[in-house]
């Protein structure tokens, strides 16, 4: 036997556990003294007995309930029990025993439900509370009876008596749990029909005991603790049974709620020091309800130590304090779900933020009881503060390693083998969105030497960002990355200053390469070129092997290999030179060259000479060096041009200082230090000064103030930038400057500068700008349909007004065709203006019914100019004019015309209709004897022919009015 169940056991009573409150019945007399009500017993009727758990819910219906509903214990579970009422009471009766529940009232209620014989039973339900000491309701017990012209059978009341004792016992008793058992199978017998012939006993324990008519478990959760032993030589009723397996369900419930509320009070005390000592702030509070049951406010309770450090007050002083009173810094939105917990029970798990003192807080509620509410309140503004800081570091982090795999993918692509120069420009153009903020948003182009590389979607927009693309010190192109919309401002307008030196690094190393691959290709189209130029070459070049004697000095060079140009001036074939001796082929120069050619091979120091041939006055320049140890190369050019050429070379500098002095830009030459050495008149022009006082000025005192820092140091290579500059009288100008480095072995560092007025350029371009800006306002107000659609990318542009005619906003047109709207009926219409289009024509007119949002149809009328780049129809600019009012108007006034029409005509063919009838009527007013009624009958005809003749007159008029309308096209 289980310790539970020993006699010697310190379990509490169940009369520390449970209580059961006699019901208040000042309003029904007793029938007896054993506390049911006289009015019940009169009504009570089968069927059979119900218990439920706190919260509502089933736990045990008899037999003889489930026989007389049709259902199983399963299909009663949670609100089941509810579905064979009456529809018309089961949302009155499902109400009523919520609202019981809820109150802890004592349940008494009238239904109808169905039967499993296919009627409508009238069922008497009643049932009362089993609370424990602490007031709270552990289950409820009771009875639902058929009062539906049955015999009243007394026998039901004495089990809802004997039943209702037993939850006295368990309610109010003082015994502990083997006494209620014993006294338990004392009640029992005073519920069954012979009493006196009933033994009942509790066998304690889990096995099942043997014998006995009725054995019941008695299940304590999920446990078996006991058994309920019935033994009679009568008959059993299935009444009896339900009686004795409602007492057993009663005794399992009171043994697992004693068991838990033993746990519960020892736990009670481990959460009120962990309420105390935890380091959150933690409130209790009490609901105050209004009249309709909805929470009105917050009443303080109790508070923990750390809620006491945070208010600066004891706990005594809180407790009855409102809410609001007591935390001061309580918002609205902490109120709301406060309130939101107490109607609903639903707890919640909130971060809250109080901007009264700058401060996040993570709110948790819940409600333990109806009228009670737990708050607990934790200060988290020092790490949403961190978190906040976590969270830019991530997305600095994530910034830099979107650039660094954006470098990664750019160097994968540019050292990729066989690749070419496009290609490389295309796929880095492709990838380089990926290295923004906005990967989704961005596009990006690569301009180069008037060639475009794309990304896919690409539309320039005005958040844009670009870096030109330098090679050899010119520009030769740009890189522009686009954001399609607006974003937040950044560093540099939507940009960040991390992607100002990512486009940079992308533009200069694009810059690099192109650089890099057009010297490579350059080389090798060198190297294919080689051996022409070398066998072409005007120069002749001569390769020798040092011969030396037996002391290691030169005394002879073999022919290893030689030109063309060479051969000639040896007046012999190669073929006939290759593998010689130099002076057995030639042994007159043995003297002058052996020197010469010696002192070469010996030190390795490369001799230049030139040489003028007295006989023919040709001048030769012999260039002789050693490529290698062993090995002599000799060139020899004929230099008679050259010398020529240095004549004619200072002749052209006197040229060239013409050429300075006339010059239309204005050119000066700086030196290292900045300061200006010499002016063109030109120059001198353009800022006022004169010579003199240019020469005592540096370069940067020209430029305006604001642009200096920008400016920088004067560049060394061939770059050129915009800026302005201040003339002496003060006007400032925009000037192009392009620099480059004067390649003079005599003036190192100097530095060539050329500024070129383009303030009136300037101005236009501004002025082109705002009127660009103009144009766009004017679209993004018109109140017509403007847009713009391309072959290859759809709509590229559609005005707002879109919004007010289809439905759509302007991005959700945004690369679509405007044909996927057009519907059916005007196809042909839309085809034709398409084949117009296509030849360059423009269309007007064209009035197409377009599908709406909504999936109405909308009349448009259109005006369309064709987009022609390159000689070729791209796209189509398109006005759009809602003319739906005006097409369902004309409509209208042509049914209404044919429909007047064909009235005029029934007017017509009844005043036919009529005159018939009239003549045989006028007839027999003739032959009528009575003169009276024959003049009266007479005047009624006459008075019909005018209103016919009326008809005829307005039927021709009518028709003159329609031939009229048609001939001026009124209809």
């Amino acid at each position: 036997m289980p310790d539970f169940y020993d006699p010697r056991s310190r379990l509490p009573s169940l009369q520390d556990q449970t209580r059961m409150p006699t019901p208040d019945f000042s309003t029904t007399p007793l029938g007896d003294e054993s506390g049911v009500p006289a009015e019940l017993a009169n009504e009570t009727v089968p069927y059979g007995i119900w218990i439920c758990g706190p919260d509502g819910g089933v736990l045990y219906l008899s037999a003889s309930y489930l026989d007389l509903v049709g259902m199983t214990f399963e299909e009663c579970l949670g609100t089941g029990w509810a579905s064979n009422i009456h529809p018309e009471e089961r949302a009155a009766a499902l109400a009523a025993w919520e609202h019981t529940v809820a109150t802890g009232e004592t349940w008494s209620r009238d239904y109808r439900i169905l039967g499993s014989d296919g009627e409508y039973h009238t069922i008497a339900s009643r049932g009362v509370p089993i609370r424990d000491v602490a007031g709270q309701v552990i289950l409820w017990a009771g009875i639902n009876l058929d009062i539906t012209g049955r015999e009243r059978l007394q026998g039901l009341v004495k089990e809802f008596r004997t039943l209702y004792a037993i939850s006295r016992l368990i309610g109010e008793g003082d015994a502990g749990v083997e006494e209620v058992f014993r006294r338990t199978a004392d009640l029992l017998p005073g519920g069954f029909q012979n009493p006196g012939r009933v033994s009942i006993r509790v066998v304690p324990g889990t096995a099942a005991p043997g014998g006995g008519r009725i054995t019941v478990p008695i299940i304590a959760g999920r446990r078996t603790v006991g058994h309920l032993v019935v033994e009679t030589d009568n008959p059993v009723r299935q009444q009896e049974r339900d009686l004795v397996a409602a007492a057993a369900a009663m005794l399992g419930a009171a043994v697992g709620q004693a068991e838990a509320n033993a746990a519960t009070t020892a736990s009670e005390r481990q959460y009120r020091l962990l309420f105390d000592q935890m380091l959150d702030v933690g409130l209790l509070l009490e609901v105050i309800r209004g009249g309709s049951g909805e929470p009105a406010g917050f009443r303080v309770i109790q508070i923990n130590r750390k809620a006491e450090e945070a208010l600066g007050r004891r706990r005594d002083e809180v407790a009855g304090e409102d809410l609001v009173t007591a935390v001061p810094s309580v918002g609205p939105v902490t109120l709301d779900l406060c309130r939101g917990v107490a109607r609903t029970g639903t707890p919640v798990h909130r971060e809250v933020y109080s901007p009264d003192v700058d401060a996040y807080y993570e709110l948790r509620a819940y409600r333990p009881e109806y009228d009670r509410l737990v708050v607990i309140i934790n200060d988290i503004t020092d790490r949403r503060r961190a978190e906040e800081k976590l969270r830019m570091q991530r997305s600095d982090l994530d910034n830099r390693v979107r650039e660094l795999a954006t470098l990664y993918a750019m160097t994968g692509i540019v050292e990729r083998p066989g690749i070419t120069l496009d290609a490389i420009l295309q796929e880095v153009a492709t990838v380089l969105p990926a290295g923004w903020l906005h990967p989704e948003d961005a596009v990006a182009r690569i301009t180069l030497d008037d060639r475009e590389y794309l990304s896919a979607g690409f539309c320039e927009t005005s958040w844009r960002q670009e870096s030109p693309i330098i090679v050899h010190g010119r520009t030769a192109g740009r890189v522009e990355v686009c954001y399609l919309h607006e974003h937040p401002r950044a560093d540099e307008g939507s940009f960040l200053t991390e992607e100002r030196s990512l486009i940079d690094t992308v533009a200069e190393r694009l810059g690099r390469t192109i650089e890099r691959m057009r010297a490579d290709e350059g080389l090798r189209r060198s190297e294919e070129k080689y051996r022409l130029l070398f066998e072409q070459m005007l120069e002749s070049y001569t390769l020798y092997e040092v011969v030396r004697d037996n002391e290691g000095s030169p005394v002879d060079y073999r022919l290893l290999e030689l030109n063309e140009k060479a051969a000639d001036l040896f007046g012999r074939s190669r073929e006939e030179l290759v593998g010689r001796r130099l002076f057995d082929v030639f042994p007159a120069i043995r003297e002058g060259a052996g020197a010469l050619y010696g002192e070469v091979a010996e030190t390795g120091v490369p001799v230049q000479r030139r040489l003028q041939e007295p006989g023919s006055g040709r001048w030769y320049e012999l260039h002789i060096y050693q490529p290698q140890p062993g090995r002599l190369a000799v060139i020899g050019q004929d230099i008679t041009e050259q010398k020529k050429a240095e004549r004619a070379l200072r002749e052209s500098e006197e040229r060239f200082r013409g050429i300075f002095e006339q010059a239309g830009a204005g050119i000066a030459l700086i030196d290292p230090g900045g300061r200006i050495t010499e002016t063109n008149p030109a120059f001198v022009r353009m800022f006022g000064y004169d010579e003199d006082e240019l020469h005592a000025m540096l370069f940067p005192d020209l430029i305006f103030s604001p642009d200096r820092e920008n400016a920088g140091a004067l560049p060394r290579e061939s770059v050129q930038r915009e800026m302005r500059y201040v003339t002496k009288d003060g006007r400032t100008i925009w000037g192009r400057l392009t620099t480059s480095l004067l390649h003079d072995p005599g003036e190192r560092g100097f530095v060539i500068g050329m500024v070129e007025d383009i303030t009136d350029w300037r101005e236009m371009q501004n002025a082109l700008r705002e009127s660009e800006e103009r144009f766009r306002e004017i679209a993004q107000r018109s109140f017509d349909m403007i847009y713009t659609c391309y072959h290859d990318r759809g709509i590229t542009y559609i005005s707002p007004a879109v919004t007010r005619i289809l439905g759509y906003t302007p991005e959700e047109m945004i690369g679509v065709q405007c044909s996927d709207y057009v519907l059916e009926e005007s196809w042909p219409a839309w085809l034709e203006a398409r084949a117009r289009v296509a030849r360059g024509e423009p269309v007007e007119g064209l009035l197409v019914e377009l599908r709406r949002k909504d999936g109405t149809a909308a009349f448009v009328e259109m005006n369309e100019s064709p987009i022609i780049e390159n000689g070729e129809v791209v796209g189509v600019q398109v006005v759009g004019r809602d003319v739906s009012d005006r097409k369902r108007y004309e409509d209208l006034r042509l049914q209404a015309f044919y429909q007047i029409e064909q009235n005029i005509e029934q007017f017509a063919i009844l005043a036919d209709h009529i005159r018939l009838p009239l003549q045989v009527i006028l007839g027999t007013a003739d032959l009528i004897d009575d003169g009276g009624a024959s003049e009266k009958i007479r005047r009624q005809v006459d008075r019909i022919n005018s209103i016919v003749k009326q008809l005829d007159e307005g039927w021709v008029e009518s028709r003159k009015i329609r031939e009229f309308l048609r001939r001026n096209e009124l209809v």
